[in-house]
């Protein structure tokens, strides 16, 4: 092959079947479609993934008919309206199960096994389908069917809300779907090793994934304290920490920097010669680690005078000349428009009807040599329906008669 000519995505030619909603099952075969995957995405006839008709405050019409949220996590996906409660619907799912390579789901474990679409009854028709399901809290354990969002069981549950909170303050808020996508990438890497298990054994297996679960490994760092020495860490003032060349600072221009010295020894005389600092190096509070973690609130009071005198960007090509390790914390707005997100290809391209220009976020992973076409438009609900219908086997009429039923949308 020519070094010019684009590869095929590592996933071309996995059938992948969805019964999932709002965001980490849909990211999940998001990120799968991403690698190649064909996706077909199950929704009820009537109202479809609820994500379809979110708001947010930022959006502000509730009548828009383009929803980015739903266009970031179903693009490359294909949609058919069927409606699973009824017995020709919950038949023409098996059968599209039956032939699939993956199904992912994010419906509750005791939802499934009602349905007939828990692991056990789809592996028994399919014994080489990769089963991937997320839940709340795990697929074991007393709390294995709570409803969950990832802000409650992800967030507020995992340690993560109560550590990051400044001592004393409420707990703070993070944005919509930011765990979602890390259980989805995760997911989505799992599910493909065992899409190459399956090839040396031709067995499927089951995936599990849980919100709860990826909360925790976000938290790891800090639980692993707690249980190999019985101290777990605790959240931290800004004037309190071990280190304060690991903390934010405002500069001049009222914009915030990180600075992330975690080697602070090391860091020490080059960032006293980056502030204009120099006599702070031999000062017997901040000689050493030791010294400023003592005397944290003095040299934290030091650093906020000296960082207020100068804009952020006076201050960038100081810190990059010195070699210190920080970063400006920027806005969304800002983020848009950074030269390095575009170098990566962070903001993808979608070949969509209705948005001239159209992007979304990419999935963070490159497969080098890939193709790079757009990503496809997230579908309309039901789009699909009749073009899967027929891949199957079915009729003209017997799909007329399955939409007249009211079993397919």
């Amino acid at each position: 092959m020519k070094e010019t000519e684009p590869m095929d995505r590592p996933l071309k030619g996995v059938r992948v079947v969805e019964v999932a909603m709002w965001v980490a099952g849909p990211s999940t075969t998001a990120v799968l479609g991403d690698w190649g995957a064909d996706v077909i995405k199950l929704e009820d006839p009537t109202s479809g993934d609820p994500i379809r008709g979110f708001v947010t405050r930022t959006m502000g019409d509730p009548n828009a008919r383009i929803r980015p949220p739903f266009e970031l996590d179903n693009r490359n996906k294909r949609s058919v309206a069927v409606d699973l409660r009824r017995p020709d619907g919950h038949a023409f799912a098996l059968k599209l199960i039956e032939h699939a390579d993956v199904f992912v789901t994010s419906l509750r474990l005791d939802a499934l096994e009602r349905m007939k679409l828990d692991y056990a009854s789809l592996a028994a028709k399919n014994p080489r389908l990769i089963y991937g399901s997320i839940n709340g809290y795990g697929h074991r354990g007393p709390d294995r069917n709570l409803p969950a969002y990832d802000y409650a069981a992800s967030w507020a549950r995992s340690g993560l809300m109560a550590t990051i909170a400044e001592p004393g303050q409420s707990p703070p808020a993070q944005r919509p779907a930011m765990i979602d996508h890390a259980v989805g990438l995760g997911l989505a890497g799992a599910i493909s090793a065992a899409l190459l298990a399956r090839e040396r054994s031709g067995r499927g297996r089951e995936v599990t994934i849980s919100l709860f679960s990826m909360g925790l490994w976000m938290n790891a760092s800090d639980l692993t304290i707690g249980l190999m020495t019985g101290h777990s860490p605790q959240s931290e003032s800004r004037t309190g920490r071990i280190n304060p060349m690991w903390s934010s600072y405002r500069c001049a221009d009222a914009r915030w920097i990180y600075f992330v010295m975690i080697q602070s020894d090391r860091y020490w005389p080059d960032f006293c010669l980056a502030l204009g600092k120099p006599d702070w190096r031999d000062d017997p509070r901040f000689k050493d680690s030791t010294a400023r973690a003592q005397n944290c609130a003095a040299l934290t009071d030091e650093i906020d005078r000296a960082i207020a005198t100068r804009s952020c960007d006076d201050w960038a090509p100081i810190f990059d000349r010195h070699n210190l390790i920080w970063a400006p914390v920027r806005t969304d707005a800002e983020v848009l428009d950074d030269p390095q997100a575009e170098a990566i290809g962070a903001f993808a391209a979608v070949d969509h009807p209705n948005i001239p220009g159209c992007r979304v976020v990419n999935s963070p992973v490159e497969f080098g040599g890939a193709d790079t076409i757009p990503h496809r438009a997230a579908p309309e609900l039901g789009q699909h329906t009749e073009e899967v219908a027929l891949e199957m086997g079915l009729t003209w009429d017997e799909i007329a008669g399955l939409k007249a039923s009211g079993t397919l949308g």
